[in-house]
C-alpha cells in the first residue's frame, strides 16, 4: 500500500463565501489526502483529471473521471487523491441548496456540464454576479439540479461483526465468502448478518459487495493495473466475468477508466 501524504484544505475553503457561488482549483498529486474538514455551505467535488475518493463518516465515495461529488454543508469529509487530480470545487451560499441534492451523493457529468466547469476555472472570484460570469455559474447550477446521481457511493456499517468482516475483506479482496462462511467465521448467524446489511447500509451484501469491488477496480484501474490483475486480485473467475459486472453497474467497461485517467 502506498504511504499517503498530508495536505491542508484549501485557504478557500476555510474563509466565509463572499460570493454566491465560489469556484476553487487547485492540483493534487498521486497518494495526498486532503485533512477532514467540513463546510458550512455546500460543495460540489469534481475531478478534470484523475480518481478521488471522498469519504465520510457514514460514506465512502470513488469520483473518477467525468463524475463529482455533492458535499452537504457541516459534512466532515477527507479527500484523497488516488492518482494526480485536477480538481474543481464549487461552494455554493446556503440560498440556494433548495435546487440540489437533499444528501451527499456522486452526480454524473455529462459532456455540456464538463465544458462549463472547465470554463468556470477561469472565473476570477470578484466576478459580477449579474454579469456573463454569474448566467455562467448560474447554468452550473441548474445543470447539477439535473445531474442523475450514480452508484459510486459505499455507505458503511457501525455494527463490529460487520466491521470485522469488512476488514478482512478489505485485506483480501478474493475472499469469495458467502454469509454463511463468514457466520461461521465471526460468530453471527447468515440470516443476521442480512438483517444488519440491509439496516445499517441500505444494502443487500451482495450489492455491496459488487460496489466495493468496482470502487476498488477503479482505484487500481487509475493507477495502470491490468483487467486482467484486478479481476483476479477481487476474485472474478476470468477477466470477462469482471467486466460483465463492471459495465452492468457502470455503465462503462473497465477500460474507460483506465483511459481517462
Amino acid at each position: 500500500m502506498p504511504n499517503f501524504s498530508k495536505i491542508k484544505p484549501s485557504k478557500e475553503s476555510r474563509q466565509q463565501l463572499s460570493m454566491p457561488i465560489t469556484v476553487v482549483s487547485r492540483s493534487i498529486t498521486a497518494n495526498s489526502v486532503v485533512d477532514k474538514h467540513s463546510h458550512s455551505w455546500g460543495q460540489f467535488v469534481y475531478a478534470n483529471k484523475g480518481v478521488l475518493l471522498v469519504a465520510t463518516a457514514t460514506d465512502r465515495y470513488i469520483v473518477p473521471p467525468e463524475q463529482g461529488v455533492w458535499v452537504l454543508p457541516g459534512v466532515a469529509h477527507e479527500v484523497t487523491a488516488i492518482s494526480k487530480v485536477e480538481l474543481t470545487s464549487f461552494y455554493f451560499d446556503n440560498n440556494l441548496l433548495n435546487e440540489l441534492p437533499d444528501k451527499c451523493c456522486v452526480l454524473r457529468v455529462n459532456n455540456f456540464l464538463k465544458t462549463l466547469i472547465l470554463e468556470a476555472n477561469n472565473i476570477a472570484n470578484d466576478y459580477l454576479w449579474s454579469g456573463a460570469d454569474g448566467l455562467l455559474l448560474r447554468l452550473i447550477l441548474n445543470k447539477l439540479s439535473l445531474a442523475p446521481s450514480i452508484i459510486f457511493q459505499l455507505p458503511y456499517p457501525k455494527d463490529s461483526r460487520l466491521l470485522t468482516m469488512l476488514s478482512l475483506i478489505e485485506k483480501e479482496p478474493s475472499n469469495s465468502y458467502k454469509l454463511e462462511q463468514w457466520g461461521q467465521k465471526i460468530g453471527a448467524s447468515s440470516r443476521t448478518l442480512s438483517r444488519l446489511f440491509k439496516k445499517e447500509t441500505g444494502l443487500s451484501y451482495t450489492t455491496w459487495r459488487q460496489r466495493l469491488n468496482i470502487q476498488i477496480a477503479i482505484s487500481q484501474l487509475s493507477q495502470g493495473m491490468s483487467i486482467t490483475n484486478i479481476s483476479f486480485y477481487l476474485g472474478y473467475e476470468s477477466p470477462s466475468a469482471f467486466t460483465h459486472m463492471f459495465k452492468e453497474n457502470t455503465g462503462m467497461t473497465p477500460s474507460f477508466y483506465r483511459d481517462n485517467k
